[in-house]
């Protein structure tokens, strides 16, 4: 048993990629409402980058990252954590059976992203740049529309393209080249009558902070909208919601603000 005067709150089931987990947290960190060390989350990391690729198993229609994510999950509950985030769209396929095996709530990233779309919007139709796992999943078009919006997919084989490379880039690190394939990838998204975009990756939020500034298209990072969720379900204030500089914010017609939110 954990002493309890280190037992976290936040179980975070990381590696998926690492880069991803490590935006996460720190959006987590940069939106808690804190003015010292001990007004944050207490939370624990764990990350699982040997876990088989989640887009690779759900093309080929096989379980292989079922069993280490559910052990992954066994392992945060016996830390006693409260609830539990995984900053993985992908390996939310398997997101029922895990939450059936958790004494702790395991928060749908999903769940957190329409949420932030209807937080911003009443009606329209979403483009989702995620994996093709996540795609033939379903998860995100189930969500849409019972969340009353549209799925839009842009036609043609170059949109998926864009956005294969960019997830791919950001697992090698190359933030510039996965930013500007992003940017690409968001524009067909709009050409092709989208109203929201929804980074629906969480390799893509890495690169949230350095996509140009644009007009006419309100994006989704949906590491910020769990993060967001985390904070809400914990009771941790938000410091947007006093309105304090956090994350990328909207701008007045509607697209996300990148390069100013870093600024503020």
């Amino acid at each position: 048993m954990i002493d309890e005067t280190i037992r976290p709150r936040l179980g975070i089931i990381g590696g998926l990629g690492p880069l991803a987990s490590a935006d996460f947290y720190f959006k987590l960190t940069r939106m808690t409402e804190a003015l010292r060390d001990n007004e944050h989350v207490p939370a624990v990391i764990l990350s699982v980058p040997q876990l088989p690729d989640r887009t690779e198993a759900i093309l080929a229609n096989h379980d292989g990252p079922l069993a280490p994510l559910k052990a992954a999950v066994s392992t945060l509950n016996e830390l006693g954590v409260d609830c539990i985030a995984m900053p993985c769209n992908t390996a939310h396929h398997w997101f029922d059976r895990l939450a059936a095996s958790s004494r702790a709530e395991i928060i749908h990233i999903g769940d957190a992203v329409v949420t932030e779309i209807r937080r911003r919007l009443g009606r329209g139709r979403v483009a989702n740049l995620a994996t093709r796992g996540t795609l033939v999943s379903g998860f995100y078009q189930d969500r849409i529309k019972a969340g009353g919006f549209e799925p839009c997919l842009p036609p043609g084989a170059e949109f998926q393209e864009r956005v294969d490379s960019a997830i791919g880039l950001v697992k090698a690190g190359s933030i510039a080249k996965a930013a500007a394939e992003t940017e690409r990838a968001l524009d067909l998204a709009q050409m092709a009558g989208a109203d929201a975009a929804l980074l629906g990756c969480t390799e893509l939020s890495v690169v949230a902070a350095s996509l140009s500034d644009s007009a006419g298209l309100f994006v989704v990072d949906s590491n910020a909208a769990l993060a967001r969720a985390c904070l809400a379900r914990l009771g941790f204030g938000s410091r947007e919601a006093r309105g304090l500089p956090t994350l990328p914010r909207l701008r007045g017609n509607g697209r996300l603000s990148w390069r100013a939110a870093q600024r503020a």
